[in-house]
């Protein structure tokens, strides 16, 4: 593809280029992502203005405003870039090499370690309100009903509806336009700011950034769905398995542990890269997205 012709349409008042798919600007998948986040907010906070009470939203009820909010957006992305083309290879699902797989549920392990290790060492520093993991603690004392449908919620369809908005509708238009890294770096900083509490950036942004590098290397999306899907369920599995007491009395991973487990991230990382660059069957799903 000619770089000047891939340049043009990156506008939406500009003619669709032969072929029918157009670019995306860093700018603009910032819009996209921010204008999502604030569709979100907005309906969380009209609901809670109807509900009274302190204020608080359960898991559901966000989920739920997420939901349309992110619906929305791959609406418009699909209908301003991509409105004559396959949702589904205009995503990313497609096959890959199946080493790919293995190695995204290692790296949904392994990366908890030094992530978790850095929200540790930022909110010693600067405390947040109530943790996370206190707040789903309190939601998950419903029963087995409640604890399924959390599960539902958190391990399969959210990383499913955020990989599929920041790893596939960002991700194509933006890797049409930039290199690799580039698409990687802004996908992941734009997943890691929605998290909408400034602490977790860098720890997010470490897990965004392995969930692209998966993205990127595999030319699938299905690796960084099972990778999420596991970071979430090695989370929620956590609080399962603790006390409220326990929760709340949080204590700091062990110097040997974080530095073993941000070598096996590493490791892993360049095991994805080398895996990307030796496998044709990767190369050929990677070429789908530059085509």
């Amino acid at each position: 593809m000619d770089p000047d012709e891939d340049e043009r349409p990156s506008s939406p008042l500009l003619p669709r280029p032969e072929g029918g798919e157009r670019s995306m600007s860093y700018l603009a998948a910032a819009g996209f992502a921010v204008g999502t986040t604030f569709v979100y907010i907005f309906f969380l906070a009209f609901i809670g203005s109807i509900r009274g009470g302190d204020g608080r939203t359960d898991l559901v009820t966000s989920f739920g405003c997420q939901l349309v909010a992110t619906l929305s957006a791959l609406f418009l992305i699909l209908q301003l870039h991509a409105p004559d083309k396959s949702i589904r290879d205009y995503l990313g699902v497609r096959a890959t090499h199946r080493g790919f797989f293995p190695l995204a549920a290692m790296l949904g392990i392994a990366v908890q370690i030094p992530a978790n290790a850095l929200y540790d060492l930022i909110v010693k520093r600067w405390p947040t309100g109530q943790p996370r993991e206190e707040m789903l603690q309190e939601e998950l004392a419903g029963g087995v009903p409640k604890r399924f449908l959390f599960f539902v919620i958190l391990v399969l369809a959210g990383p499913l509806l955020e990989e599929v908005f920041f790893r596939g509708a960002l991700f194509r238009p933006l890797r049409r336009r930039y290199d690799a890294l580039g698409t990687v770096l802004a996908t992941s900083t734009y997943f890691a700011f929605a998290h909408l509490e400034w602490q977790l950036v860098l720890p997010i942004g470490l897990v965004g950034f392995s969930l692209g590098l998966l993205r990127s290397a595999s030319g699938s999306l299905l690796p960084s769905f099972i990778m999420h899907g596991l970071f979430n369920g090695i989370t929620l599995g956590s609080v399962y398995s603790r006390s409220p007491t326990d929760v709340a009395d949080n204590t700091p991973i062990p110097l040997s542990v974080t530095i073993g487990g941000s070598a096996a991230t590493i490791v892993l990382l360049l095991l994805v890269h080398l895996l990307g660059k030796k496998s044709e069957l990767a190369r050929e799903a990677r070429g789908k997205d530059e085509a």
